[in-house]
């Protein structure tokens, strides 16, 4: 955005000229004495006079001065207000508030008659109230009083002049499933005072059926204006319309200028697509060129002509599903385009599709996931949020390559996530924060935990995904112990609490572990539980109960929540519901439960972590096996197998076939889904389910099954024939891989398997985990590894010289086996393997 680009070089100059002098130290109190006012002028706005109010009433709980409010014209005192309410300051120069960009600086300077906390607009002078407190130590690490640090400090004094200002223009780290009556105003006040808000409210949501919706008469009027597909106009849901009719672009322009007539207090609105495909295949559309640019198109026209009518309003689009892809168009300096971190199509990569898009004149924004409930279920070290390394590596990268706006879909779940999301709302302000991260974290458990500072800094690594834990038991051993022995050491009772709420969110995760494992009739018992002890403590905002209350069941078929104990009813009629304070004596019983349930393991190697962005690795790199094919053979229950469709419209076709030792007595049902991985999404998964079906077995014929799919990318395919023993097989020549992790394990019911897996270049030590039976061959065949009669433990196998960037094999073994440093991936032939698409971009390289 060029008016973007220009007031950074403005203020960067700025910047110079009030950093060149100091400002002087001003006592505000002294042994619980106020020694200044708090001053806002005659004309303050209601908000500004809210701020100033706020400020004083922590003033005094900080150094129990009692901080009078009292109005003048900023001179002298801590005055707070905007630019225009003290023009006797003569500060003018400095602020432009009516720039856009620019609507969020503030202005922090002592002097020898007060300090100043001055503001481009009410939204900048909280910043500054809140900027203050912090330099005075007060903290809201987390939203909820529990998680508010307030100072005891009779005694206040600052020496500051800086003019500040963000470095993302919006700032949003936001619930995907929304609020309950309980969160939404801790939430609000965090945001607030962290500075994590939208300086610019950014509209990007889908927009071409609302359009649609508003003009349907014209539409009916005019078929030509519908999508052509399959040679057909007609109406269709999600709506991409004939983007070359002019007539259909000139709507979409009439529909954003009336839109800015009646909200012209908007900063923006969006011109996205509806989710998914269906877009128009006609001549007039094609000439447009690609989807990316028949998007631009009219965002740019609509931008066009907003700009002449309603200077300086914006259009968001995003890079996103069939419209990741940069453009062979230059995009208009008004129309911001937020790349999104997933549901990418193509095979560019994130930082391609951003070069991409900037090439082309983009204002650039980053559509985030730091939390999706589906996908982590608020588990330790499993979201983007709670990853330190991925926030400090990304905020500063995308800022440098011109991204000026963050939303990142995230989760209340400040258990695993908010020193995640602290952090993040830090470096979104000021990138320069993320070269000293350490500190602020010693600063978070300093203050949050005192003299069990210590012990807590091993409870967070243990929750930070920067490092592989690739066993969840050895993982929540750790974690309980560590917040064993911070209870013992807690010093204050504010501090016992926080480590008592934590101890809450451990034992949830114990529980949710003990579900995930469980089945059957133990399985919906385990799952009651889990359910009833996230709603007991929805309160603490360290998981997101209304996610999981909401989508769980929706999701697990195995497991149901009885009439009258949904989500939605009330407490006083619903049986799982409870919020009973939880008592002294049941979070200790907790505490010890988990102690003993989890013991601490030895690895004696350094596991490695891998994405599940998979691609079939037979197309990238050449691939031979010692033997032509392994064979998993016979399982019960779940089976999950992991395909990559190279084409749309194609089919997935495997084979099922009942155990030739096990006699039939009754036709017997299996259950397959097939889950699409990432692209298209109603609803922001993901994970899609694209096909549930049901086929049953009669003897021990092969059962063919064949499923159309209409999506390119990658599948997972699930077999569930519960007690009964079967084999899966998939087409010749199709990709057909399964995941063994730490975590999430191979099915132990598979018998005497062999499969091949994929050791990196550079590989040292094959590290995993395994016993019972089974060999570990290299590629020529030679065997290094025999756990044959072995106990299951952590076993390490060294890599011979030459014998990297090889295929290696597993053979005969006995239920699972967890590869920990190499890609926990199996196929039974080398054409069937996916590898994780950084592997293979980096032996590429190589």
């Amino acid at each position: 955005m060029n008016f973007i680009r220009h007031t950074l070089l403005y203020v960067s100059c700025l910047l110079l000229i009030t950093s060149s002098s100091r400002g002087e130290v001003v006592h505000l109190s002294n042994e619980g004495v106020p020694l200044l006012p708090v001053i806002v002028a005659d004309k303050a706005t209601d908000r500004v006079q809210q701020a100033a109010k706020v400020l004083s009433q922590y003033l005094r709980q900080i150094s129990g001065a009692d901080f009078k409010v009292s109005n003048g014209d900023g001179q002298s005192g801590i005055a707070v207000g905007t630019v225009t309410d003290f023009p006797e300051l003569q500060l003018d120069a400095q602020f432009e508030p009516g720039e856009i960009t620019r609507r969020e600086e503030y202005l922090l300077k002592s002097h020898s008659q007060g300090l100043l906390l001055i503001g481009a607009s009410e939204l900048a002078v909280e910043h500054a109230v809140w900027d203050l407190l912090y330099r005075l130590g007060y903290r809201q690490y987390f939203p909820g009083e529990t998680w508010e640090i307030v100072p005891d400090q009779p005694s206040l004094s600052i020496d500051v002049e800086e003019f500040e200002r963000p470095d993302y223009l919006s700032r949003r780290i936001w619930y995907g499933y929304g609020f309950w009556e309980y969160n939404n105003e801790p939430y609000q006040q965090w945001c607030a005072r962290n500075r994590c808000v939208p300086g610019i409210q950014l509209s990007t949501g889908h927009a071409y059926d609302r359009v649609v919706k508003i003009y349907r008469d014209e539409f009916e009027s005019h078929p030509e204006y519908w999508p052509q597909l399959d040679g057909i106009r007609q109406a269709v849901k999600n709506p991409k319309p004939c983007m070359g009719n002019s007539g259909v672009r000139a709507l979409f322009v009439k529909s954003a200028l009336d839109y800015f007539e009646k909200n012209p207090q908007s900063d923006s609105l969006s011109m996205d697509p509806s989710d998914g495909g269906g877009w128009c295949e006609c001549e007039k559309c094609a000439r447009l060129g690609s989807v990316s640019d028949q998007v631009v198109t009219v965002a740019n026209e609509v931008a066009a002509a907003i700009e002449e009518k309603h200077s300086g309003k914006l259009v968001g689009i995003y890079a996103y599903n069939y419209h990741a892809s940069p453009p062979s168009i230059r995009v208009h300096p008004n129309v911001v385009v937020s790349v999104a971190t997933a549901f990418i199509k193509g095979d560019l990569s994130l930082e391609q599709i951003i070069t991409g898009w900037s090439e082309q004149g983009a204002t650039l924004g980053i559509r985030e996931y730091y939390s999706v409930n589906v996908w982590d279920r608020d588990q330790p070290a499993q979201a983007l949020g709670g990853n330190l390394n991925y926030l400090k590596r990304t905020i500063p990268e995308f800022h440098s390559r011109g991204v000026r706006f963050m939303s990142a879909e995230s989760s209340d779940n400040w258990g695993p996530n908010g020193l995640g999301y602290y952090l993040a709302a830090h470096m979104l302000w000021n990138v320069d924060d993320s070269q000293q991260l350490d500190v602020l974290i010693d600063d978070f458990l300093e203050r949050a935990f005192g003299q069990a500072q210590e012990p807590m800094r091993e409870y967070y690594q243990q929750l930070d995904g920067s490092n592989p834990h690739m066993l969840v038991e050895d993982q929540f051993a750790r974690m309980f112990l560590a917040l064993d022995q911070a209870r013992l050491q807690a010093d204050k009772p504010e501090v016992r609490k926080r480590i008592d709420q934590l101890v809450l969110y451990t034992h949830y995760c114990s529980l949710f572990h003990q579900y995930s494992i469980a089945n059957g009739a133990d399985r919906q018992s385990a799952f009651e539980a889990l359910l009833r002890h996230a709603y007991q403590m929805r309160s603490t905002m360290l998981i997101h109960t209304k996610a999981l209350y909401r989508d769980l069941a929706r999701r697990d078929l195995t497991v149901n929540i009885p009439e009258g104990a949904g989500w939605n009813i009330p407490e006083e009629r619903n049986p799982w519901k409870s919020e009973v304070p939880f008592e002294e004596e049941g979070i200790s019983s907790m505490l010890k439960q988990g102690l003993a349930d989890y013991q601490p393991v030895d690895i004696p190697f350094e596991p490695v972590s891998y994405s599940d962005d998979l691609v079939p690795a037979a197309d990238y790199l050449q691939l031979t096996t010692p033997d032509p094919e392994g064979s998993l053979g016979v399982a019960r229950g779940l089976q999950s197998f992991y395909t990559y469709a190279k084409n749309a419209s194609t089919e997935i076709e495997l084979f099922i076939t009942a155990d030739a030792e096990t006699k039939l007595l009754q036709p017997m049902p299996v259950k397959i889904k097939i889950w699409k991985i990432g692209g298209e999404s109603e609803a922001g998964e993901r994970e899609t389910l694209t096909v549930s079906k049901e086929t049953v077995l009669r003897d021990q014929t092969d059962e063919a099954i064949k499923i159309p799919i209409k999506e390119q990318g990658l599948y997972r395919v699930d077999v569930d024939s519960e007690k009964l023993p079967i084999v899966v097989t998939f087409k010749d020549g199709q990709t057909a891989t399964i995941r063994s992790t730490g975590d999430s394990p191979i099915s132990d019911s598979y018998k005497l398997w062999r499969g091949f897996f994929y050791v990196p270049r550079g590989t040292k030590i094959i590290g995993l985990v395994g016993g019972d039976s089974g060999e570990i061959r290299d590629s020529q065949g030679r065997r290094l590894l025999w756990l044959n009669a072995r106990q299951r433990d952590f076993y390490s196998v060294p890599v011979p010289t030459g014998e990297d960037g090889k295929l290696w094999e597993a053979r005969y073994v006995n239920g699972d086996l967890r590869l920990l440093t190499v890609p926990p991936l199996f196929s039974t032939t080398s054409q069937g393997l996916l590898l994780p698409r950084e592997v293979i971009q980096k032996e590429i390289k190589e």
